[in-house]
């Protein structure tokens, strides 16, 4: 493999409908990523981030949604990918929200907790959020 070309295996598809798929989603996503070799402070970061989105599409999207865990491989290093989606009502300012200046301190929070984040939203089409976290090399042993 050359360049940043990446290769996502698929690990698990969670449904984000009710307040207990918060929980099934934080300890599938723990579990995938301890077998990667997180642990410790990563572990928990990831944990975190994805408790916080599962809850946002919960408590704001107003539409069910789903969270998606892959294994990344991008050139010699393995990570973490997930990626969480609804159809709800949309953010209406992703930049403030990416600000923190509206109200709540997750999406924020996120950004820092995670190596990699991205955000698509708007007014009416749904939201789609992309964290990854790395472990640093290919074998996906955490190095702290």
């Amino acid at each position: 493999m050359t360049g940043s070309t990446d290769v996502n295996k698929e690990l698990a598809r969670l449904p984000l409908a009710r307040v207990q798929d918060i929980l099934v989603a934080r300890l599938v996503v723990r579990e995938e990523a301890a077998r990667m070799g997180f642990a410790g402070k990563p572990l928990t970061q990831i944990a975190t981030s994805v408790s916080e989105m599962a809850r946002n599409v919960i408590q704001h999207a107003r539409a069910a949604g789903q969270l998606r865990i892959f294994h990344l491989t991008r050139g010699d290093r393995v990570g973490i990918m997930i990626q969480v989606e609804d159809e709800g009502v949309g953010i209406p300012s992703v930049q403030e929200v990416m600000a923190g200046s509206m109200p709540g301190a997750g999406i924020p929070g996120c950004r820092k907790l995670m190596d990699e984040f991205s955000l698509q939203s708007s007014r009416g089409s749904g939201t789609q959020v992309s964290m990854v976290k790395w472990t640093g090399n290919r074998t996906g042993t955490q190095q702290l």
